[in-house]
């Protein structure tokens, strides 16, 4: 059997679709089956493993023994497409979905799947950030007034914009300081995640016109075509941190060399 064609048995096999025969395992003591067990087996625990790292509080709102029986659909009906697991765990909020019983008692578990979802991307653009030429902010002062209308902010690359009809910026303050017993889940928040030097990635609720603006700013939409009452948020979103730098969208963009 050619090597490709048996690394694409025994992945058909750890998902059983496949048996242990089909993937040149031999049998002795034990049959080429109950040897392919054991690595599904292996497998299913280590994808979990990598589900409870990144989704802790729809563990601890779940339970760890209803947590692992979702896992383990998740990772059967998800396959790992490379062999790097530091991003393994997306959509398992459609999982979530599928559980009625768990979707009745927890409606807004899937919810919660996706904000931790959102925490555990920001990490990864954070990890794998590529240089943008950008104009950085301390620029903006030297800049001719004339130009203003043509400034494209852009957000940073780790930062995440997120709406839900449940209050889960809440919801994760409260898990991260055991304050959960006072939480409203039920109202609407929205904000943007975004994170710290240190690879904590941190969320920050907003009121809705600054996560409009940021709307707008990650469309990379000019100044001009922003309205006036969200730019009065500008400021606000500045000293957040979450703004990267801008560049100018007029013809004769002038490089940053000349301010």
């Amino acid at each position: 059997m050619k090597l490709e064609r048996l690394q694409q048995q025994f992945a058909k096999a750890l998902h059983y679709q496949a048996e242990g025969e089909a993937c040149g395992i031999i049998s002795d003591s034990f049959s080429a089956e109950e040897r392919m067990q054991i690595y599904r087996n292996n497998f299913i625990i280590s994808l979990s493993e990598v589900l409870q790292a990144t989704y802790p509080t729809v563990q601890a709102l779940l339970g760890e023994e209803c947590f692992l029986q979702i896992a383990r659909q998740h990772v059967l009906n998800q396959p790992l497409s490379k062999g790097d697991v530091s991003d393994y765990g997306q959509h398992f909020d459609h999982t979530l979905q599928r559980f009625d019983a768990v979707m009745q008692a927890a409606p807004y578990c899937t919810e919660v799947a996706r904000f931790e979802w959102a925490l555990d991307l920001s990490q990864q653009c954070f990890a794998n950030v590529e240089p943008v030429p950008l104009m950085p902010l301390a620029q903006l002062a030297q800049l001719p007034p004339e130009k203003h209308e043509d400034i494209c902010f852009h957000l940073r690359p780790d930062a995440q914009l997120f709406a839900s009809q449940y209050a889960l910026f809440s919801l994760h303050h409260a898990v991260q300081n055991h304050e959960i017993n006072d939480l409203n889940i039920h109202q609407p928040e929205q904000g943007v995640v975004i994170t710290s030097s240190n690879g904590v990635a941190i969320g920050h609720p907003l009121v809705s016109h600054d996560f409009h603006l940021l709307q707008k700013l990650q469309k990379h939409t000019p100044l001009a075509e922003i309205e006036p009452q969200l730019l009065s948020s500008l400021n606000a979103m500045i000293e957040l941190g979450v703004i990267a730098g801008f560049t100018l969208t007029s013809s004769d963009d002038v490089s940053e060399n000349n301010y």
